[in-house]
């Protein structure tokens, strides 16, 4: 094969890959929200006596010790893990669809991240880290422009001012990367925690809505990615 053959197909097989990087980062949350609410109008087999509240209870006394402190809340789509707190709104644990148990599922596999290592912890540190070193990245864009333009006397310093900005933006792509990983084992260690009261078929679905909320970290990721070429959605670098 020719070496400009090559080429040209590097070239294209780099712009489809490109392509299917924006469409993620474009449409990653509105095909998780599809999928939400797909699951969201199914019940579980065993929703009528096995409840969302039962549920957690069960996995905190058998799992935590009933050392996790379950809270409810208002706000829809809230629910988070933090510091050993469950936070989980109305919504959730009012209904008995397949979303709000694999909702909490992941949740509590969150929590047991927490309880068995320092990957939460870690990154904590880290989302803390960037939020304060990146309120300087456009000042720092900026000033390495101007030490760029209006001396070569300042070039060595507009470079090393440039070359700081950049090791904030990929601090930022670091977090949002480790962010995905451990959202993956997370889901990963729900699934376990959901063949308690989940069937063959309704596991197959929470896997799908699983792999779809892990779409949306991706989506962040590209976004933040490929910002430059104001072909995505907006983002915060350090959310």
């Amino acid at each position: 094969m020719r070496t400009d053959h090559i080429i040209i197909i590097a070239c294209v097989a780099l712009a489809v890959v490109i392509c299917l990087c924006l469409a993620i980062a474009n449409n990653g949350y509105e095909k998780f929200l599809a999928t939400w609410q797909k699951y969201n109008k199914m019940g579980l087999e065993i929703g009528d006596y096995m409840t969302p509240e039962l549920f957690v209870n069960q996995i905190n006394t058998e799992k935590f010790a009933s050392s996790l402190q379950v809270l409810m809340i208002s706000t829809i789509a809230g629910d988070a893990y933090s510091k050993g707190k469950l936070f989980l709104s109305t919504s959730t644990l009012s209904s008995n669809s397949i979303a709000s148990y694999t909702v909490i599922a992941h949740e509590i596999g969150h929590a047991e991240q927490d309880r068995d290592g320092k990957k939460i912890k870690t990154l904590n540190f880290l989302r803390r880290l960037g939020r304060f070193v990146g309120v300087f990245f456009w000042p720092l864009i900026i000033l390495g422009v101007i030490f760029l333009i209006i001396s070569q006397d300042l070039f060595l310093a507009g470079v090393i001012v440039l070359a700081s900005a950049v090791a904030i933006f990929l601090l930022s792509l670091i977090i949002k990367f480790i962010t995905i990983s451990i959202e993956k084992d997370a889901s990963k260690k729900a699934i376990s925690y959901l063949k308690l009261v989940m069937n063959d078929e309704e596991i197959k679905c929470a896997k799908k809505l699983l792999n779809d909320a892990k779409l949306t970290y991706w989506a962040d990721f590209f976004r933040s990615l490929f910002a430059w070429t104001f072909m995505t959605r907006k983002t915060k670098m350090f959310n």
